[in-house]
């Protein structure tokens, strides 16, 4: 099965982060997103490591088999360094709890916050958000880059 590195937009700047350290990584439970840009994406992510999905892909997902994460909260704010906070509209959002080990269910962690898709999983985001393409990398076995020349 091939296997890639999701590399979300990052709208949003260090915000507060709760992990359960129970697990290997520990696992993102919470966050806090403290917005500097407009949410363009349905799938974005935080220089904390924490995910986040709109409602609509949060539907899609509970209506998919995909497997390797659930929905979690998720609380957000504007960043004090954004000069016009009127026209900065963040949508509802959902923390995207990733459960799944990477490399075996459809989404996993590796490392400190690598989001780990299957190939299914990366073309139903892909198919949301084609620039989620863009920033994707497909991975070898042991979770390294492929460079395709």
């Amino acid at each position: 099965m091939t296997f890639y590195l999701i590399d979300p937009e990052i709208p949003a700047g260090f915000g507060q982060v709760s992990r359960d350290s129970s697990y290997d990584p520990p696992r993102v439970v919470s966050a806090h997103f403290k917005f500097h840009y407009p949410v363009d994406a349905e799938l974005i992510t935080s220089y904390s490591g924490a995910y986040a999905v709109t409602k609509p892909l949060a539907d899609a997902l509970a209506e998919s088999d995909l497997t390797g994460y659930e929905f979690g909260p998720v609380t957000t704010s504007i960043s004090a360094l954004v000069e016009d906070p009127g026209v900065l509209v963040i949508p509802r959002l959902f923390g995207l709890i990733v459960t799944g080990r990477a490399f075996v269910d459809d989404f996993g962690i590796q490392g400190h916050s690598d989001l780990i898709a299957s190939e299914r999983a990366a073309e139903f985001l892909w198919n949301r958000d084609a620039r989620l393409r863009d920033g994707a990398n497909r991975l070898n076995k042991d979770g390294n880059i492929i460079l395709d020349l």
